[in-house]
């Protein structure tokens, strides 16, 4: 038996392998020839709405791949214990000011101004904004209990998680018991609002 060198040995693989995968690749393109033919033979329409469809799916996907696995988040104002507040000077006109400007807009029906501008008050030690947010939980209108509860969620102390508590298990007439997904729902923003707070 003649003995090889390893070299040899190498070159013989390499050339095997060479071999194998063009023979491979030839079956592949033979396979492959009927397809792109019948590809051919269709009208252009159908080319057209193929390719449009097969781009946007890559858009599809490309764009999920881009996204990630978690969601960016979403500033949210931070959640301040309004006990711990000690308004300066400046700040309690600042206050006043943002009272005023939320009498102003729940008055004209702005209930989501009204609410956030009661909230920056309360945020500067207005305690008469404070005490508005809390009587928006029991207005009339859904929208406004609504808009109380995610104003009084970026709020932290114990009168806010009091009646968002409350708020969450109550009943009005207006709302019905299951609401839908675009209902209007104080029930269901009281909940949401508790568990934004919870999160911290």
């Amino acid at each position: 038996m003649p003995e090889t060198s390893f070299s040899d040995d190498l070159k013989h693989m390499v050339r095997h392998t060479t071999d194998r995968a063009r023979e491979r690749l030839a079956s592949v393109q033979n396979g492959l020839q009927p397809a792109l033919s019948n590809i051919r033979a269709w009208p252009r329409a159908t080319k057209i709405k193929v390719g449009a469809s097969v781009a946007a799916i890559a858009l599809f996907v490309g764009g999920l791949a881009v996204r990630g696995k978690t969601p960016a988040p979403v500033p949210e104002r931070p959640a301040v214990r309004t006990a711990d507040i000690r308004p300066a000077p400046a700040e309690k006109k600042q206050a006043a000011r943002s009272y005023a400007a939320g009498k102003a807009e729940e008055s004209s029906g702005s209930y989501r101004s009204a609410a956030e501008s009661y909230a920056a008050a309360a945020r500067q030690g207005n305690k008469r904004a404070m005490n508005k947010l809390l009587a928006m939980t029991h207005a009339r209108k859904c929208e406004a209990r609504s808009e109380a509860a995610d104003a009084l969620g970026t709020l932290r102390g114990k009168k806010a998680k009091s009646a968002l508590k409350k708020l969450a298990r109550a009943r009005f007439k207006d709302e019905p018991k299951s609401p839908g997904i675009f209902s209007c729902s104080s029930r269901r923003a009281a909940q949401k609002a508790l568990e934004r707070q919870a999160r911290g």
